[in-house]
């Protein structure tokens, strides 16, 4: 049960599901809170204070403002000319100023007792223009509640004035009280719902935000972290970087649009309705683009490649790594003189740097001692390239001395090929005689089956020795040419011509496309008639049968193009320079006969007779392309492997 949830929980559809939501409930919980703090015309701090009469919302709104109200009523010498929703009585000991008795706001539940100080200026003469705003000798009044200043206008001590201790009594009726405890009771269950509905919001999100880390990463078949191949590939500090910019273009983004906000109201304006809009958008790409990177960041991190991956580790090992590469010398243990080049460039690297290091030091201490840095820099760089340049010439030595090692193998290995080449000729002419003449004998049933096997074989075996002489003396260099301008399409022809019973045999057709008029080169025609015979004698062993042989023949531009393709019958899981090796092979079951020379040998015919041989393998297609200069042109460059 446990592994059939899990493998559920893992499966891509989920997933993408989880995001969704998760992307969703976070913009809804976005654009809650917008229409809590911003829109809307909740009061927020009904949430924390159940009780109006407790509420900053009661003090600062209606208390301090009917103090205010009252006392600066009281200073200027005028009546309220209004009735106010509260009840108060003021009194200096001379003046009182009321709108019910003392006894009755001493009866009230909820009234409020004040002392103070009032400071009232000198009396005002009857010319006194209350417009001159110079005027300085004539004051409005100065009065404290307790130790704050509710009302402040100005103040010159120097001033004359009268200073008075007063009392303000402040009451509000129980039914005023009851209706705004009711408005707040209605305010408190609203703003509760909404909070409500964002807590969960908030809560959903984080149990998807859980599952998405537990899950991302994991495949339903097994317990392995499972890269991305693309988003995986940014370095994680990149993604980090990517996260904190869309973050700050998301915050500038909502910060410069709630400036052309309405204020909160009742009832949700055109521009508030269109500012959740945009607001639930914009929050919805930024929360995908964090969302996305923040859960490649959480993969790697559970493939322990989170720092690993990052680009400044990257830089940080490369450098290390570039660093030790220039100590490590275990490297060159079996070069002495590639290591003795290490060594030394390790000393004079070292060695420069301390100088440079005391160069600085005495340059800044001004003294006459930074002479002797740079003297003993110019020895240390001679003695570098003077003792560079002697492994330099030991190692210029060793080259030439395994150029000639390797040309007199080379000569060698010449030589024995044909030399035994030669040596064989004679032995296995003797031997095909004798097997024609007994041949020729009469001979029981089972003797004359072994004659033709004889004959068989030792054919063969003349043919392996003659292409291991040609192509030793082509290798050589010693292979006679008899260059002539000669007809490429009638050589191509005369080729198909005398290898007509072998196609027949095959039973594969040949589709030529020639030029319809004769092309002339210089080359050898004996040799390139090998040429051709052996490569259509091979694509006729290892064609596939059913399949075609394609011979096409183009002039380009004073160059004639010859390609012979066939379809392979087995797998080719070769290189085209591999098979161009000596004795290699294509098929390698062997179940044709050859030698595995007759490629390398029309390479070394082609190149010999000035053309130039190249081999393509494009899937089953097996490609030879031939390309000669046409007579009067000259050579042409290397086709490009």
């Amino acid at each position: 049960m446990v592994t059939k949830l899990r493998r559920f929980s893992r499966k891509k559809g989920l997933k993408i599901f989880s995001f969704a939501l998760t992307v969703f409930l976070l913009v809804s919980a976005i654009i809650q809170t917008y229409y809590i703090f911003y829109a809307s015309n909740l009061n927020i701090e009904s949430l924390f204070v159940k009780d109006y009469v407790e509420s900053d919302g009661f003090r600062y709104g209606e208390i301090t403002p009917a103090i205010n109200d009252v006392l600066n009523k009281i200073t200027v010498g005028k009546k309220l000319d209004y009735i106010p929703k509260y009840f108060y009585y003021y009194t200096d000991g001379e003046k009182y100023y009321n709108n019910i008795t003392l006894s009755e706001i001493i009866k009230l539940k909820y009234h409020y007792e004040y002392d103070g100080e009032i400071w009232f200026p000198k009396e005002k003469p009857d010319d006194y223009n209350s417009s001159d705003k110079n005027d300085s000798d004539y004051l409005e009044a100065y009065y404290l509640v307790g130790s704050d200043h509710i009302y402040d206008i100005s103040h010159n001590e120097a001033q004359d004035g009268e200073m008075k201790n007063y009392t303000l009594y402040i009451g509000f009726s129980d039914e005023h009280m009851q209706q705004k405890q009711q408005e707040w009771n209605s305010d408190r269950s609203e703003v509760l719902s909404k909070v409500k509905l964002l807590v969960l919001s908030l809560v959903m999100s984080l149990i998807c935000i859980i599952h998405l880390i537990t899950v991302t990463g994991r495949n339903p078949e097994d317990d392995k972290v499972h890269l991305t191949p693309y988003m995986d590939r940014i370095y994680t500090d990149i993604q980090f970087l990517l996260i904190i910019l869309t973050l700050v273009i998301w915050f500038g983004g909502i910060n410069n649009q709630m400036n052309y906000t309405s204020d909160p109201s009742d009832v949700l304006s055109m521009d508030q309705i269109v500012m959740m809009i945009y607001l639930g958008i914009l929050s919805g790409i930024a929360l995908i683009i964090c969302g996305v990177l923040f859960l490649s960041m959480v993969r790697k991190l559970k493939a322990r490649k989170l720092l690993k991956h990052s680009l400044m580790y990257a830089i940080g090992s490369g450098i290390n790594k570039y660093i030790r590469s220039l100590f490590d010398i275990k490297r060159f243990e079996n070069y002495p003189l590639t290591d003795s080049l290490n060594r030394r460039q390790i000393i004079f690297t070292v060695a420069s740097g301390l100088l440079v290091f005391l160069f600085t030091i005495f340059s800044l201490l001004s003294t006459i001692l930074w002479i002797f840095p740079l003297m003993l820099e110019a020895v240390v760089i001679y003695w570098y390239f003077y003792e560079n340049r002697k492994t330099f010439e030991e190692i210029n030595l060793g080259f030439q001395e395994s150029l000639k090692e390797q040309m007199k193998s080379e000569r060698m290995k010449v030589d024995l090929i044909t030399n035994v080449s030669h040596d064989l000729k004679t032995p296995l002419t003797s031997i095909i005689s004798y097997v024609e003449l007994l041949s020729k004998e009469e001979l029981p049933e089972a003797a004359r089956d072994y004659v033709n096997i004889l004959a068989d074989k030792s054919g063969r075996l003349k043919n392996i020795v003659s292409d291991l002489f040609d192509l030793a003396k082509s290798t050589s260099g010693n292979l006679p040419l008899n260059m002539e301008n000669l007809d490429l399409k009638k050589l191509i022809e005369q080729t198909l011509g005398d290898m007509e019973d072998e196609i027949e045999k095959s039973n594969i057709r040949i589709k030529t496309t020639l030029t319809e008029s004769p092309v002339y080169i210089y080359s050898d025609g004996k040799k390139l008639y090998r040429v051709f015979q052996n490569i259509i004698g091979n694509a006729l062993k290892y064609s596939l049968q059913g399949t075609r042989i394609f011979i096409d023949m183009e002039v380009d531009n004073k160059i004639v193009n010859v390609v012979i393709k066939n379809t392979a019958s087995y797998d080719m899981d070769f290189t085209a320079e591999e098979i161009l090796q000596r004795f290699n092979r294509g098929d390698k079951s062997r179940t044709t006969e050859g030698s595995g020379l007759g490629l390398s040998i029309a390479e070394s015919f082609t190149r010999a007779c000035g053309g130039n041989f190249k081999v393509e393998i494009d899937g089953d297609q097996f490609k030879v392309k031939l390309r000669f200069t046409i007579s009067g042109v000259v050579p042409l460059p290397e086709m490009d492997n």
